[in-house]
């Protein structure tokens, strides 16, 4: 999406917020790290990068009629519009919104700013569908007891020129993606959901992808565990079959006031042994094979201030696809510096 767009779609958002009677939040978040890596990997000299950032305002426009829109931008003058779409709570059961919205795919999509995720970067699995993937549609989302679901209807993800999955503004097929997550709720700190997506990705409206996962996360006053698993079914374009790629993670944190130690573990099939995670692009449907990695991350989340926090993580990383004389010396470790209002 070009630069002027989304801006003239914020601008005209934040027009309608200031006329609102109601009151209107505002709120921000910006996030640069340094990267540091063996000769193998993708920062062997160490770099400053990522600088990234958004902006998010909210507010009511009349009873259980409410709004939200956030633009994203990146160090490389990439604006975008990420969100912006209308909400009509009507009640517990039933909440709609219509725009563009996060996907409720999973719990990380929804979570995924970099003061939400304790890693730096993001779980190897997220690299299988747009990072913080969005589009425009419908979803209806609601609670009932301990039961939370979310369905929606949306353009879909389609596969560009090149075979990489992208959520283009405009809808390339007949077919609408289609999928939903329902989750169960016990006591105050357990959840677990299952979630799914269903779409053609080509202009033909002949070529399926589906996304499957289940997601956890259970929180007590000392620690939390969360993990996610995600699959990948698609139709090859060229090869007349369906291929299936998986992936998951898991990440154990333990609070200590504003200090936060944690250690994830990840598996995904990736496109390539080397994996350069921040500007990596999404799955390609043009791929036969993929390789098997896994990483082991330690590190910690500090809250010195009540707006900035720092994040410091080491990272190993191994090719399970590749033998031992093989594999790749790309270990390494980041900092992420991050400011949120």
């Amino acid at each position: 999406m070009k630069v002027t767009r989304p801006v003239v779609w914020l601008a005209l958002i934040l027009l309608l917020a200031v006329r609102l009677p109601a009151q209107v939040k505002f709120n921000g978040y910006l996030s640069f790290e340094y990267l540091k890596s063996q000769k193998d990997g993708f920062y062997p000299t160490g770099t400053f990068s990522n600088l990234n950032g958004g902006a998010v305002v909210s507010g009511v426009i009349s009873g259980p009629l409410s709004f939200a829109a956030e633009a994203l931008f990146n160090q490389n003058d990439q604006f975008s519009l990420h969100q912006a779409y209308v909400n009509l709570q009507a009640s517990n059961l039933f909440s709609f919104k219509i725009g563009l919205f996060e996907v409720p795919f999973g719990r990380f999509n929804r979570y995924a700013r970099p003061a939400e995720n304790e890693t730096v970067f993001r779980p190897l699995p997220f690299h299988f569908f747009p990072y913080r993937w969005s589009d425009v549609g419908l979803s209806w989302e609601g609670s009932y007891s301990f039961i939370y679901y979310s369905v929606y209807a949306v353009n879909g993800v389609s596969a560009d020129e090149n075979g990489y999955l992208e959520t283009p503004a405009k809808d390339i097929n007949k077919n609408k993606g289609v999928g939903g997550r329902l989750a169960f709720r016990l006591g105050e700190g357990f959840e677990a959901g299952g979630s799914f997506y269903s779409g053609k990705y080509d202009e033909t409206n002949s070529k399926n992808i589906r996304f499957e996962g289940f997601d956890l996360i259970w929180v007590t006053i000392g620690w939390e565990v969360k993990g996610e698993y995600v699959r990948t079914e698609v139709k090859h374009p060229f090869l007349n079959q369906t291929l299936d790629f998986d992936g998951y993670y898991f990440t154990l944190i333990m609070f200590f006031n504003r200090f936060k130690p944690y250690f994830s573990y990840q598996y995904s099939m990736l496109p390539d042994s080397r994996l350069d995670d921040e500007q990596a692009l999404p799955f390609n449907v043009l791929i036969e094979s993929m390789v098997k990695k896994d990483r082991k991350a330690i590190g910690f989340k500090w809250d010195f201030l009540d707006n900035f926090y720092a994040k410091f993580e080491f990272d190993w990383n191994k090719e399970k696809s590749l033998d031992k004389e093989s594999q790749l010396k790309d270990n390494g470790y980041c900092i992420q510096l991050g400011f949120v209002f």
